[in-house]
């Protein structure tokens, strides 16, 4: 086989052995990282869910605390608040204003004094067991509050679904006792909030009853909360052909199984990294052809044409005997090096076979140098065999060269001019050796290197519900307008309305007309009152407007400066807290508390600005733009 042709064999085994090395890393090492990276997404997706019905049940709290811990609440359940039921809980609409399905109010016994579970769509009145009996057992989880910071959270199995439940003593409005009773408020975890859940995390989650009603061991249990909140079984994994499922079971307040879970995550990431893999086993498929083609060009022009041309070469010689002609190789590598030393050499032939042949002439002997001819040309045939082990010296580095120019180099004696000459002799061995070794190998590692590096930096939690208010676009200039037109000759005669051409331009906001209605009457009536309080008989309240980002979404700053009294620094932080007033009269204190609590509820925010006592005040609200 031609030296030619072994090469050749060669350069391809090395391309197909660095291929396969690169799809045994890709798949025995890159893969395993994204199937990974998948399952901890799932894991995070199906925690995501757990931590919004976690959510779910943390926003029932707030109104549990609202309605627990308050007076008139308090003055009810101790008897000295007859008209309580009448003023407060007459039908429905305090269960749907709360977005809830179930409050009742139990005393200290275990007795109902009032209960209501009602199914929010239709208004339909609920029978929900023992929550819609006259009593509860004692023993009954949500009834084991025993001291005033007490309270009880989680979910109960009812009849028509699990409901989440948030259970608290009834105490005062400054919490104070004693214990009153027990005040429970809850809502169902059904389908429509299942789907409403998967919608806010853009995960299929499929609810199912348990198989098992048993009661599950604590070491099986997770707590969905740092402290408190809902509990549910470990989480299993299940792997399908498209899709990670996540398996869990909520469970109760006594730990029994109510509401099976199945998270489906899809294969995405396992999907675009098998993408990502193939097309990098193509990027090296490619770049090694290229490599290739040009180590084995590179490699034909250095060192495979010249050992052709001195292997013709020699077989010419050998075939016709003409000793006189030369190879012509300038090169200054071992090729050449090898062709001046066989110019050498077949010179040396040459003037041996002249001497012969002049011998034989002037000796007469004629068969002698027939046979001394004879010999020579046998000595010319080894040279096929001296040429194919040039492969080997192709592999072997110049050693005693290099050698040599070290040792000189060790030497203290060595001229500079000549330290400089070996210096670059070295240099220049070596790196024409190493371009034929390691070029190839270093490139492809250093794309293998740069692939690993991209694939690395492949690692991006809601807000309150809604209200179900009717949502639609409202033209806050019309609000404004209808609701000053409105106001009490006592705060139309101390205070003008501006609007200025802003408020106009921005244009409409989506929300509840009469939701912002009421909240521009809060607003409006707090300017002039803070007017009056300022001493000032004619006051100015502008209003003005303008478009920001607020979480990635437009939204209309609406600015009502009124040059009032102003608000002490120290109150500005209270300003939204429920009971909390600086008014110098009775009032309720839940203005800017329900205020505040409606405009978060349509998605936006609202906070006060004051430089202090006499600079008036700026109220700012921000809503989504329509």
């Amino acid at each position: 086989m031609r030296l030619s042709s072994k090469v050749n064999i060669l350069v391809v085994l090395a391309f197909v052995a660095s291929g396969l090395l690169c799809l045994g890393i890709q798949w025995v090492f890159i893969m395993p990282s994204f199937i990974s990276l998948e399952k901890e997404t799932a894991i995070k997706n199906a925690e995501r869910v757990l931590e919004t019905i976690n959510n779910e049940l943390n926003q029932v709290a707030p109104s549990a605390s609202d309605w627990a811990f308050w007076t008139d609440t308090y003055n009810y359940m101790t008897g000295k608040n007859q008209n309580f039921v009448k003023e407060n809980l007459e039908g429905t609409s305090v269960l749907e204003a709360l977005k809830a399905n179930y409050m009742g109010f139990y005393d200290t016994e275990g007795n109902a004094a009032w209960n209501l579970a009602i199914d929010l769509p239709t208004n339909e009145l609920l029978h929900l067991g023992w929550l819609s009996e006259a009593k509860l057992p004692p023993d009954h989880p949500l009834l084991q509050i025993k001291t005033l910071t007490d309270e009880v959270r989680g979910i109960i199995d009812t009849p028509y679904a699990p409901m989440l439940v948030v259970a608290k003593p009834i105490l005062t409005n400054l919490r104070k006792g004693p214990i009153a009773g027990t005040f429970i408020l809850g809502r169902f975890l059904d389908n429509s909030t299942i789907s409403h859940i998967s919608k806010l995390t853009k995960l299929s989650i499929i609810p199912s009853l348990p198989k098992k009603q048993q009661i599950v061991p604590s070491h099986l249990l997770q707590i969905g909360h740092r402290h408190k909140g809902i509990t549910y079984s470990a989480l299993r994994k299940v792997e399908t052909q498209t899709s990670w499922q996540i398996y869990t079971t909520l469970v109760d307040l006594t730990q029994k199984p109510v509401l099976a879970l199945q998270i489906d995550t899809s294969r995405d990431i396992s999907d675009q990294g098998a993408k990502a893999v193939m097309q990098s086993l193509w990027s090296l498929a490619a770049t090694g052809l290229l490599m290739m083609f040009v180590f084995w060009k590179l490699l034909r022009i250095t060192v495979l044409e010249p050992l052709t041309e001195l292997t013709e070469h020699a077989k010419k010689i050998g075939k016709a005997g003409n000793l006189q002609e030369h190879i012509q190789i300038k090169r200054d590598d071992e090729i050449g090096f090898l062709s001046k030393t066989f110019n050498q050499m077949v010179d040396h032939l040459e003037e041996s076979r002249q001497k012969v042949v002049d011998q034989s002439y002037r000796s007469g002997v004629a068969e002698m140098a027939g046979g001394v001819l004879h010999n020579i040309r046998n000595a010319i045939t080894p040279l096929n065999v001296r040429l194919s082990t040039l492969q080997q010296s192709l592999r072997t580095a110049p050693l005693e060269e290099i050698k040599q120019a070290s040792a000189e180099l060790a030497n203290s004696n060595t001229l500079s001019e000549r330290r400089a000459d070996l210096l670059q002799f070295v240099e220049l061995a070596a790196e024409e050796l190493s371009k034929l070794v390691t070029k190839s190998y270093e490139d492809v590692t250093l794309s293998i290197q740069q692939i690993a590096q991209i694939e690395g930096l492949l690692a991006d939690q809601r807000r309150l519900t809604r209200s179900e208010r009717v949502i639609e676009a409202v033209d806050m200039v019309k609000i404004i307008n209808d609701v000053a037109a409105g106001l009490r000759s006592v705060f139309k005669d101390v205070m003008e309305v501006k609007i200025t051409d802003s408020v106009v331009s921005c244009g409409n906001v989506v929300g509840a007309r009469a939701a912002l209605q009421q909240v521009v009457a809060n607003v409006l009536i707090n300017a002039a009152e803070s007017i009056i309080e300022a001493g000032e008989h004619t006051g100015c309240i502008t209003i003005s407007a303008s478009k920001e980002k607020l979480m990635g979404r437009e939204m209309v700053d609406y600015h009502f400066d009124d040059n009032g009294i102003g608000v002490d620094p120290e109150h500005l932080e209270h300003l939204f807290e429920r009971d909390f007033s600086t008014k110098h009269r009775e009032g309720s204190g839940y203005g800017l508390h329900w205020s505040a609590i409606t405009i978060q509820s349509l998605g936006g925010k609202m906070f006060v600005e004051s430089a202090g006592l006499g600079h008036g005040a700026s109220i700012r609200i921000l809503l989504p733009v329509a």
